[in-house]
């Protein structure tokens, strides 16, 4: 097989993929499919390794290392500038708990695994996309991953063939791994994984696919569609996976359970435009000068788009502005022109100087490299990510947003896993003749109040034990009443109940959780209290639509002084005063019953016509609905009177 020509048609592909990523990233309308845009890369990528790969297959000179160190030379320079690009703005506009966080994902990055990172980042306290400036390394993670597994396969096969390569075999095992990843994906995707969008497992198809074509034309020339005598029909083919990428783009598409069943039409067309190897010889559109340059520079345009756009919003945000028409074509040229800059000092030295860039220095500049960001990084964690470099009233609201919840090795996670070995952590005085124990039940709600518990704890002298579980209420697991619960969630219920019901469960239950149905809460006092246990119900607290530490470091941007009190109106909205009514009707007839105990945390934050969310520079909650692990103390008092009660009526 000749060497091909330059790919034309390939080239504006890559640039139809990063424009629609960008205007997809930049929010732009008309680009609302536009996360289709890694999918058409993944294609292109398949082919051309699958390309060289198996042309060095068939020519018997394929060599693993000298094929990775390819692919290294390719994807790591330009990526490492990005990344310490990313890591000096962090430490700009990042916030300590942020920027610790951000250099994580910035070695997972170099190491190729933030694919791996981010899918474990998914969750309930997990930061969302914007502040991860680089979240969209994850495509290349899966890519390397990819390119690590691809001449292992072909080699198994090769070994197997007695060192005789069999094309036969090698189409065999790329069709096995294709179907097998897509089936995958299918699945994956119809259990609402989150996990799907950033494995490689349910990608690896689309590269395959590319690896595919490239099968096809290296050992089927004869045959191979891009013969002259097919110019109509390759033609047609083309114009054909034209079109399905742009109905793609125009027709809104859902980026929940992605890849799946849908994702068929961007990789098909994809995988038609490559194929057919059309020629673009008249074709003013694709093959004009800035369409082929944006190609050029596809890969910068990509790796620089994200961390500035991520880093622009972070600053609106902090000013109390948005991200406007002109502010987004603003970036857009910088993003170009700082593309054009890593495009050429970057990538195209390491790639054509290789008189210079050797194989050896390569790796040697890699190795060090990464080295050098560990290092750093580990300096920075020592100091817990250097809040000096902030002013003190930013530090204070930082420090309120403390993600990890109370005895967080205890708190199950939604797939009831816990570091602790333990069934169930201790809190307060230990185990002993004599003193009564009691068990806090519910979600991550009840989980932030251990602190006040374990307080009252010592001074009421009970032994505390904690089933708490993340994003799981308390509640009597009835499958008419509670269909769409996790499985997972409501096993974990059943076990609590059943521990409460055998002869070694506390006398004493306390009920913190995120209140929903009225009548899922009185069936489950009504159920505790008929088994003699002692009930303490924790009520409801505000309800809040914003970030409170975020919003309080926001407007002391924008005042440019400390704030140390901060209270909203008392309302009834805020007071959620439906929802402790309809609990209060719900649990009207336990009201004369001595072991049915009530909790009010709003007190502790609420007084005459305002409630307060920051008091003496302290703020009171952590995020939307949590309380600070800072001002836990607040509900000590609280919390001892009424376990003081519980003791004495479970005596």
């Amino acid at each position: 097989m000749t060497t091909s020509p330059f790919r034309y048609d390939i080239n504006a592909l890559r640039a139809l993929a990063v424009m629609v990523v960008i205007g997809f990233h930049f929010q732009i309308g008309v680009f609302k499919s536009g996360f289709i845009g890694v999918d058409i890369f993944l294609v292109i990528s398949g082919y051309l390794i699958g390309s060289q790969a198996l042309q060095k297959l068939k020519s018997g000179d394929f060599l693993v290392g000298h094929f990775l160190q390819m692919r290294l030379r390719r994807i790591f320079p330009a990526l490492y500038l990005i990344v310490m690009a990313s890591v000096l703005l962090g430490w700009q506009f990042s916030l300590p708990g942020e920027y610790l966080k951000q250099l994580r994902q910035a070695m997972s990055a170099l190491a190729f695994v933030s694919n791996i990172a981010f899918s474990n980042d998914i969750g309930y306290f997990s930061a969302a996309a914007q502040t991860k400036p680089l979240l969209h390394t994850w495509s290349l993670s899966v890519e390397w991953q990819f390119y690590m597994c691809l001449p292992i396969v072909l080699l198994v096969v090769n070994l197997l063939a007695r060192k005789e390569f069999k094309p036969k075999a090698a189409l065999a095992c790329l069709g096995i791994f294709t179907v097998a990843s897509f089936a995958w994906c299918l699945w994956q995707s119809s259990q609402n994984s989150s996990s799907t969008f950033f494995s490689l497992t349910t990608r690896a198809w689309e590269l395959l696919v590319g690896c595919l074509i490239a099968y096809y034309e290296v050992f089927t020339e004869k045959t191979s569609l891009a013969q002259p005598q097919n110019l109509a029909l390759r033609n047609g083919c083309s114009a054909l996976g034209w079109t399905m990428l742009a109905t793609c783009l125009f027709v809104t598409m859902s980026e929940s359970n992605w890849p799946g069943p849908i994702t068929v039409l961007p990789v098909l067309g994809s995988a038609l435009v490559v194929a057919s190897k059309a020629q673009m010889n008249q074709n003013i559109l694709l093959e004009n000068t800035a369409v082929q340059k944006l190609g050029d520079w596809s890969y910068s345009l990509y790796l620089w788009h994200w961390p500035l756009w991520v880093f622009l919003i972070a600053w609106l945000s902090t000013h109390g502005e948005v991200a406007t028409p002109i502010l987004k074509s603003a970036l857009f040229l910088v993003t170009v022109l700082l593309s054009y800059g890593s495009f050429k000092w970057v990538e195209q030295p390491v790639r054509t100087k290789r008189n210079y860039w050797t194989p050896k220095r390569l790796v040697y500049f890699s190795l060090t490299s990464f080295l050098s960001l560990v290092l750093v990084s580990a300096a920075i964690f020592a100091f817990d990510g250097v809040p000096q470099r902030l002013p003190l009233h930013i530090q204070r609201a930082e420090l309120a947003r403390m993600v990890n919840t109370p005895r967080d090795e205890c708190f199950r996670n939604a797939q009831s896993e816990k570091a602790a070995s333990e069934s169930y952590c201790d809190f307060g005085p230990a185990v002993q003749q004599g003193v009564p124990s009691a068990l806090l039940w519910g979600d991550s709600i009840a989980n932030q109040y251990l602190e006040p518990l374990t307080h009252a704890a010592s001074i009421a002298n009970f032994h505390g034990l904690i089933a708490t579980q993340s994003g799981c209420r308390a509640f009597i697991d009835v499958p008419a009443t509670e269909f769409g619960v996790p499985q997972k969630c409501r096993e974990f219920n059943q076990s609590v109940l059943a521990f409460l019901r055998s002869p070694q469960g506390p006398k004493m239950v306390v009920l913190a959780r995120n209140w929903g149905p009225p009548d899922e809460i009185s069936q489950l006092v009504s159920t505790l209290l008929a088994m003699d246990k002692t009930v303490v119900l924790v009520l409801p607290s505000l309800r809040l639509d914003f970030d409170v530490p975020g919003k309080w470091i926001e407007m002391q941007y924008r005042a440019g002084e400390p704030i140390d009190n901060w209270s909203l109106p008392a309302t009834p909205q805020l007071m959620q005063a439906d929802l402790r009514s309809a609990i209060a009707k719900a649990t009207s007839s336990f009201k004369n019953n001595p072991k049915y105990i009530e909790v009010d945390p709003l007190p502790m934050v609420c007084e005459a016509a305002y409630c307060y969310l920051v008091r003496n520079g302290q703020a009171n909650f952590r995020d939307t609905l949590h309380i600070s692990n800072l001002n836990a103390a607040l509900y000590e008092s609280v919390f001892t009177h009424a376990l003081t009660r519980a003791v004495k009526v479970s005596e």
